[in-house]
């Protein structure tokens, strides 16, 4: 069994954009983090990934560690990027695209971070 991922992050990104899209027959959420330019260049084969639920901020912070150890954190407010999570796409498995462009100029040079087979567990204390 493989050991559980606990983050040591201590700050998230907020993404600017996001939209549901429908590719290879799944749902993903594609976000943008301008500021992520060289994170996206990066592999991301064998991160971990976890979700977790800041109670003080209302969100949602998907957290992963990429396999050189760096960690990354984007947060879900509930009344900005969260309003994505409330999708019922988001209430199953569904995957992540994380990319520093605008989403609607993606391109196959485009870099991307995507973590697939996702799924939230919803904090009872959020409500949402």
């Amino acid at each position: 069994m493989a050991e559980r991922y606990v983050p040591q992050v201590t700050e998230a990104a907020i993404p600017v954009d996001g939209s549901w899209a429908h590719l290879n027959g799944k749902n993903v959420l594609m976000i943008q983090v301008p500021d992520w330019k060289n994170t996206v260049q990066r592999s991301f084969e064998g991160a971990r990934r976890v979700w977790m639920y800041d109670r003080r901020e209302d969100a949602y912070i998907f957290c992963f560690q990429l396999r050189d150890g760096s960690e990354w954190a984007v947060a879900f407010a509930k009344d900005h990027g969260g309003r994505l999570l409330r999708d019922e796409r988001a209430y199953g498995f569904f995957s992540i695209l994380i990319t520093s462009d605008d989403l609607d100029q993606l391109t196959d040079e485009t870099g991307m971070l995507l973590f697939q087979d996702l799924y939230l567990k919803r904090h009872p204390k959020a409500g949402w």
